[in-house]
């Protein structure tokens, strides 16, 4: 049985329903001096205890598949936001270059334009008056190339004209790419987040299932005398511990955000402008409850990256930073608890378009953010799984 703790170690309610089994069965054999009744009771306890567990190990490894899936599928999802992140910011400079172009052109026009309205008003006389004006033939011979040089001067503007229009046609053609490129990736976006969605209902169905075989094996208990029942209930306890999570690191002390929930170790990749990630990206439906992971004081802002964003500081100087909130609890500058609510899962921020999920960086003693896998493992399960 220790292998297999081990193996179901994750998911607590997994690992209480197992030693709900094992305690049934063990109850069993040591209760030689029970009544006929209830050795009978015992020995079908005994039996269905052991069903239960061959069925728990099943929905296990389906749970294991499942969240296999969910992780490649995260990956997937965190590779096109960072794709989608960079024509973002290129659509930006592209859009840029088109006006700068389109003023440039706008100003060579205009001085051409003036030219023409000179030459118009002016007419051929301008030659005439030229010749009749000249003081001498050196005088003559200035005042034509002066000429001259103007009209080159002209030419030069229509070709820079030309040359600024076919740069913009470029330009352009290539913001329309661009833009197909980007709906393509928000598309792809929305199809990954209706996939992940369907995987969460298989999770949630897959759960139910195990709650319902719990339920049963506890009905077995109910069955049993008081005190029995009682020495079963403080063995499980010991068992499976308290319910709420644990950090075996001692950071974190709650999973920041509640099931269904899916994340992988996307620390350090790229972003626009030359950054990196600086945390992890938990998903989940929109509106998914975001807990404090520690005790500390919650931090409502706003930013144009982060959109709606939270922290919560511990005394020690550590702090998380979660962001694309879809709204505020209502927590600002307040004492927060693990566990407590403040805020819910969106998409707000630069993340407008992409999954919701809320990015969760940690901060230890106020420093550099790390990544906070390894952490979020502890107190949700590996890859949210939990």
């Amino acid at each position: 049985m220790d292998s297999l703790g081990r193996r179901l170690g994750g998911f607590p309610r997994l690992r209480q329903g197992l030693a709900l089994a094992v305690g049934l069965m063990l109850l069993a054999q040591v209760s030689p001096g029970s009544a006929q009744t209830t050795e009978q009771k015992l020995e079908t306890a005994k039996r269905r205890a052991a069903q239960i567990q061959r069925e728990l190990e099943g929905e296990r490894a389906k749970l294991d598949a499942l969240n296999a899936e969910i992780a490649g599928l995260n990956k997937q999802i965190a590779q096109a936001y960072a794709q989608r992140l960079a024509i973002k910011e290129q659509v930006e400079i592209t859009e840029e270059t088109i006006r700068r172009k389109g003023r440039r052109v706008d100003k060579l026009q205009g001085r051409l334009d003036e030219r023409a309205r000179e030459v118009y008003i002016q007419g051929p006389a301008g030659m005439l008056e030229l010749v009749l004006e000249a003081d001498s033939i050196t005088d003559l011979s200035d005042r034509v190339s002066f000429l001259s040089a103007l009209s080159e001067g002209d030419a030069s503007t229509a070709i820079g004209i030309e040359v600024e229009r076919e740069e913009l046609g470029r330009f352009e053609e290539d913001l329309g790419g661009l833009l197909v490129e980007q709906d393509e990736l928000l598309a792809q976006l929305r199809g990954q987040e209706q996939e992940l969605n369907a995987r969460w209902e298989e999770q949630a169905a897959i759960e139910a299932s195990i709650a319902e075989k719990l339920e049963e094996a506890e009905e077995l208990v109910a069955d049993l005398k008081k005190k029995r029942r009682q020495e079963l209930l403080a063995a499980l306890r010991a068992a499976s511990g308290n319910s709420r999570p644990i950090d075996a690191s001692g950071i974190l002390k709650w999973c920041p955000v509640d099931s269904p929930r899916s994340y992988i170790d996307d620390f350090g990749y790229p972003r626009s402008g030359g950054r990196t990630h600086q945390g992890n990206d938990i998903f989940a439906p929109e509106g998914t409850p975001i807990r404090a992971p520690f005790s500390g004081v919650a931090d409502e802002s706003w930013n144009t990256l982060g959109g709606n964003s939270v922290f919560v500081r511990a005394s020690d100087g550590t702090y998380v930073y979660n962001a694309h909130l879809s709204r505020f609890a209502g927590v600002d500058g307040k004492q927060v608890n693990p566990g407590d609510l403040i805020g819910y899962v969106g998409n707000t921020g630069n993340a407008i378009g992409t999954p919701p999920h809320d990015h969760f960086e940690l901060h230890p003693g106020g420093g550099s953010a790390i990544t906070p896998y390894p952490y979020l493992n502890a107190v949700c399960g590996v890859n949210g799984g939990g």
